[in-house]
């Protein structure tokens, strides 16, 4: 029996849809809990779809476990994952010795609960991979303006300020003087503007954003050194704090100041791979998780800044038989040596879909890339695919054929 993978998504990023592609691929019954407004309610690779209710995330994703039955949770984004870390605190309150149903579902698709409270605070876990030996950048955590002016007389600029719980770069301000230091800790650390809130709802395709508006968190701001140096990622496949397969790739072109890749060279790095052994091995993961580096110029080293305990943007790429996933975690579920795939591409250079403008990308990129999309899904192609400037207008537009796709693909299902 293929397992059954249960896709979380909790906003409106496209990677999902590729995720459920390569899983679909290896013949898995793909599910999935979604807003309605997320391009996984159109991929023909997802079977059923369950709604994601923000106000109410722990049910919602509960129902859609008891009814999918799946041999694996899969978080697509960061708050997908905190749901599944607050629903297994739910599901073992009790104080059971021995995890049973929705819980050891959890334990089998994310490793050690233990993990849980690391991965969710940037500080605590730069310390724990400090303690493994893993090269971080200094860090400390600035509750207030006075700390952040005493770890920038001791530390000096330019230096970075991050904010746990946020992603995609929104919650990471790069500063080059202690006035710009003190301007973007009052900005990390505020409650944020009512126009910002209404654009990310509308964004986000869901009420996420409004619903912390209502049960706000005080921001935790944390300092870090600077590292001048190149954007680097690995994504994991791992299992019982081993890892069975990565992606390693270099940045070589972010969506945004800070943002997420969308354009890679595939590399190879030793002190990058040692390190996320390390850190696995430690916390006890299994599932999907990212790792961020720095790549420093004037050394060569690779510093570790970042944890993402979910599926990455990489995550579903098929590159040979070290560098499956997908593959790699279907084997571990059933008991079975991983499907032999071929790799996609044997080109170094990768743009990952949705693909920016050609005009936004350097000659040499458009010549000798490849450039990854879904294969089987045209429909998704046609209403996600194209990169265009995020306007009101656009982002109007592109839920409008959405829903009309979503409501034909219904009728045809009826």
């Amino acid at each position: 029996m293929k397992p059954t993978i249960l896709l979380v998504s909790t906003n409106r990023w496209l990677s999902p849809v590729r995720l459920a592609e390569s899983f679909a691929d290896l013949e898995c019954r793909v599910q999935a809990v979604c807003t309605p407004r997320n391009a996984l309610w159109v991929s023909s690779a997802v079977r059923c779809k369950y709604h994601y209710r923000s106000f109410n995330p722990l049910l919602s994703i509960d129902a859609g476990i008891e009814a999918a039955d799946p041999d694996l949770v899969v978080p697509c984004d960061d708050l997908g994952a905190a749901h599944l870390h607050a629903l297994y605190q739910r599901e073992t309150r009790n104080g059971s010795l021995v995890p049973l149903g929705t819980a050891a579902l959890l334990i089998r698709s994310l490793g050690s609960p233990v993990s849980h409270a690391i991965v969710a605070t940037r500080q605590e876990f730069l310390s724990l991979a400090r303690e493994e030996g893993v090269l971080v950048p200094d860090s400390a955590l600035t509750p207030d303006q006075n700390a952040l002016d005493e770890w920038i007389l001791g530390n000096g600029v330019p230096a970075v300020l991050k904010t746990d719980r946020t992603s995609g770069g929104q919650g990471v301000r790069i500063v080059k003087t202690r006035q710009q230091a003190q301007r973007a800790f009052r900005e990390l650390a505020s409650p944020r503007a009512m126009g910002r809130i209404a654009k990310s709802i509308l964004m986000d395709g869901a009420g996420s954003t409004f619903a912390r508006l209502i049960r706000p968190e005080q921001p935790l701001v944390s300092a870090h050194q600077f590292v001048a140096g190149q954007d680097a990622n690995v994504a994991l496949a791992c299992w019982q704090g081993e890892v069975l397969a990565q992606i390693a790739a270099m940045v070589l072109k972010t969506r945004s100041p800070n943002g997420p890749a969308a354009v890679i060279r595939l590399i190879e790095n030793s002190q990058m791979s040692e390190a996320v052994k390390k850190v696995v091995r430690r916390l006890g993961l299994s599932g999907f998780v990212g790792f961020d580096f720095v790549i420093e110029d004037s050394t060569g080293k690779a510093f570790l800044i970042e944890i993402n305990p979910r599926a990455t943007q990489t995550s579903h790429l098929q590159l040979g038989s070290r560098s499956n996933l997908c593959a790699a975690l279907c084997a571990s579920l059933s008991g079975s040596a991983a499907a032999r795939k071929a790799s996609v591409t044997r080109r170094q250079t990768i743009v990952l879909w949705p693909h920016l403008a050609e005009s936004l990308l350097p000659l040499q990129v458009v010549d000798n890339a490849y450039f990854d999309k879904p294969q089987n899904d045209p429909e998704i192609v046609r209403l996600y695919g194209s990169s265009k400037r995020v306007t009101l207008s656009n982002v109007m537009k592109s839920l409008w054929r959405g829903a009309r796709a979503r409501t034909a693909l219904e009728r045809r299902s009826s």
